[in-house]
Parts: C-alpha cells; sequence; structure tokens
C-alpha cells in the first residue's frame, strides 16, 4: 500500500504495519530530542524526532517501545503554538516553585539528543 500525496508527488510505499496510517515514518534512524531538563527519575520522558518533510513523531523515552505518535507539520505547529500560548499550562498552585519558573520560561532548555538513539545526530544527515 502506497500513500495518497497531493499535488501529483510521488507517494510514498508504507510497509504493512503502516497500511491505514498516512502519518507513519520509519524511526530506525530517526534522531530522538528531549529536553535538557529530562531526568531520568521522572515518570516520563518526552522525546520527539523530525523528519525532512516537517512530521514529527513522539514516544516516551522511558518507554521506546511502548509506542510511537506522528503528527503532520500543521498539527506540530499547533501543538507549538498552542504550548507557546500556555493553552497546557499548569496552574502554579499545583506546581513547586521550580517547576513553575520553568513553565514561566525563567529555566533555560534546549533539545538534547537521547541516550536511546541507535545513531548519532552527526550521522543521520
Amino acid at each position: 500500500m502506497s500513500e495518497q500525496i497531493p499535488g501529483g508527488e510521488k507517494p510514498r510505499e508504507l510497509p504493512p504495519e503502516a497500511q491505514g496510517n498516512e502519518k507513519w515514518h520509519d524511526t530506525t534512524n530517526a534522531v530522538w530530542m528531549r529536553s535538557s531538563l529530562s531526568r531520568e527519575d521522572s515518570e516520563a520522558i518526552v522525546e520527539v524526532a523530525k523528519f525532512d518533510d516537517g512530521f514529527r513523531a513522539v514516544r516516551d523515552g522511558k518507554n521506546p517501545q511502548k509506542g510511537i505518535l506522528f503528527f503532520t507539520p500543521a498539527e506540530w505547529e499547533a501543538f507549538v503554538l498552542g504550548a507557546k500560548d500556555g493553552e497546557f499550562d499548569i496552574p502554579e498552585e499545583y506546581l513547586t516553585p521550580e517547576e513553575a519558573a520553568i513553565q514561566r520560561g525563567e529555566v533555560p532548555v534546549r533539545a538534547v539528543p537521547s541516550p536511546n538513539n541507535t545513531v548519532s545526530p552527526d550521522d543521520a544527515d
């Protein structure tokens, strides 16, 4: 089965496990990134991989085998804009002072490679 792509571009072939999921991407050589604030003692660690066509994949870095969610570029943009606009903020009375400072953007955060990567970020291109 192949993906249907508007605009007459050549569709990409999807493996059997991806049939019916036009967002699916092969993550074998994906470079997963996580927040520099991620701690191994967290219940979950969100990891994100970006593909050349703008799609994103999201997984739990503590349990990468549990499944992957795929997002179109438009879905990802809507999510990021919502996050920047505070749509997902937790009321500060439920946060520790450190968590509140992070949520307010007072703590520097950057994306760092996941230790779960099977390829080096430098080798991915």
